[in-house]
């Protein structure tokens, strides 16, 4: 054979070796861009899934039942099938991902994540805290098969947790599925100043879980939120959430400022002084009467006489009426008839009494922990209060206590009531109101609840330096609400978040 032949052999197989690299090359952006974009779209599929069934534990309810993913109380690992009608499987196939053969979605528990802090309370329904959900679709491949390869794998991971999150909100309505859970009626205005990022939560899940009726009413976080130190002087805005509606926010004026929203749907918000034990019942409390010429009055006003109440058990509650209330500093225990301010009665913190002040309330201010078992058992200040100076004044337990900074403290066992603080002229509250019969017992009987209604009248103003944690809450009259967030609360609320 000539040399000259041979060279064209030579061309021949520089000729198949080139196509042969070209159809590599060729293979590997096709299916390199088939590979890539399902990872992608499962990727979506994994953090949409793994969402999903956090807030499923969070929750503790489920496609499928009260315990989301199992029986027991520690979920296992599982595969989904095809149909399978848990929650993260049922937002995997949402999302594209699951409904075949050539799919795997894996679900899993993490009982720890690198550089996660999970949340210390686990959900009742369930031990875990975390959930990771691993996508795996087979493809097949196009021209990557003459060069041996048949099938490749997209492969896609999310991970959501339940985090402790320490930021008090001011407003929590913990009612998981009442309408009109939150409402406001009359031409109210409310301002919050300073906080967290999200100064309201409604958490029921009823599309008409927000009322609003009524004049012109304001519901102002325009300088909420962490810029502002608690006096609306420098907020930029926080956010309203609600869990179950409506889509669009309801009010005659919703001021965000800069940076806050309107969240719909948004996390509800576990109770976070769910684990605040009651306090044990005390030895009685005691009253004396301070006269206008008494040498010490205790911050009595001059030329009145006063009521000086001392901490300790009430059988019968207080009832403030014609009066003038100096509260010494700590617990004041109700045994029934609840705590009551009624006509021309005012109220301020006790001062110059003996100290140090008992244990939970160095800060000087008090716990009205209401118990009893009748329709009588209410916190209430009439709109008759509070009229003549300084108003209603009180102040809360130490924040850095066992007590966390409430104010008023309902006994969770107590029957369904409805409360009322509505300051007729001027009412200063400080510290936390808290007011709840517990998730669960909502849940099994939706009228077994607390309910607060806050107002007041022409000219009234109320201002909480503090949060409001109630199962329902109505906002009422032509009153201005002022609520200032208590810059020493170190509440733990938890949320879901993505992680991974």
């Amino acid at each position: 054979m000539s040399r000259q032949n041979q060279k064209g052999q030579a061309l021949i197989l520089v000729v198949v070796a080139l196509g042969l690299v070209l159809i590599g090359a060729m293979g590997l952006v096709i299916d390199g861009a088939q590979i890539y974009t399902n990872h992608v779209m499962g990727q979506v599929a994994a953090d949409a899934a793994a969402q999903a069934g956090a807030m499923s534990m969070f929750t503790g309810t489920s496609v499928t039942g009260a315990n989301p993913f199992g029986t027991g109380t520690s979920p296992s690992g599982f595969n989904c099938t095809t149909s399978d009608a848990r929650t993260p499987c049922v937002y995997a196939r949402y999302n594209g991902f699951g409904s075949t053969a050539s799919d795997t979605v894996a679900i899993s528990f993490p009982t720890s994540l690198p550089g996660v802090a999970l949340s210390a309370s686990p959900d009742p329904a369930n031990t875990a805290n975390a959930i990771q959900v691993t996508i795996t679709r087979t493809l097949t491949t196009g021209l990557m098969q003459l060069l041996g390869s048949s099938t490749s794998t997209a492969k896609a991971i999310g991970v959501a947790a339940i985090v402790d999150k320490v930021s008090p909100v001011p407003i929590i309505i913990l009612h998981p599925t009442l309408a009109g859970a939150f409402s406001i009626n009359g031409s109210d205005t409310v301002t919050i100043c300073g906080g967290p990022d999200r100064s309201i939560q409604v958490n029921s899940s009823n599309a008409a879980s927000i009322s609003v009726s009524g004049g012109s009413n304001t519901v102002d976080l325009s300088k909420a939120g962490p810029a502002d130190p608690g006096n609306c002087s420098t907020g930029t805005g926080a956010d309203f959430g609600d869990f179950g509606g409506p889509a669009t926010q309801p009010f005659g004026s919703l001021l965000l400022g800069t940076t806050g929203h309107y969240l719909q749907p948004a996390s509800p918000i576990n109770d976070p002084l769910a684990t605040v034990a009651a306090p044990s019942q005390p030895a009685a409390g005691l009253t004396q009467l301070i006269l206008s010429s008494s040498a010490t009055r205790y911050g009595c006003p001059p030329l009145m006489g006063c009521t000086l109440y001392g901490p300790g058990y009430y059988a019968s509650g207080i009832k403030v009426k014609n009066d003038f209330a100096l509260f010494t500093p700590g617990l004041y225990y109700l045994g029934s008839n609840g705590f009551s301010m009624d006509s021309n009665s005012n109220a301020i913190m006790a001062t110059g009494t003996a100290t140090p002040y008992p244990t939970g309330f160095s800060n000087g201010g008090m716990l009205i922990y209401n118990t009893g078992n009748h329709s009588g058992d209410t916190i209430n200040i009439n709109s008759n209060a509070g009229k003549n100076a300084p108003g209603i004044v009180l102040v809360g337990s130490d924040p850095t206590s066992a007590y966390k900074g409430m104010l008023f403290f309902e006994d969770r066992t107590m029957p369904a009531l409805s409360h009322s603080l509505q300051g007729g002229a001027t009412m200063s509250l400080t510290g936390t109101i808290y007011l709840t019969n517990t998730v669960p017992t909502m849940t099994t009987t939706a009228a077994h609840h607390q309910s607060l209604s806050l107002g007041g009248g022409p000219g009234s103003s109320t201002t909480i330096t503090g949060e409001i944690i109630v199962d329902t809450l109505s906002l009422g009259g032509n009153s201005a609400i002022t609520m200032n967030l208590n810059p020493n609360s170190t509440l733990h609320i938890r949320q879901v978040a993505l992680v991974r």
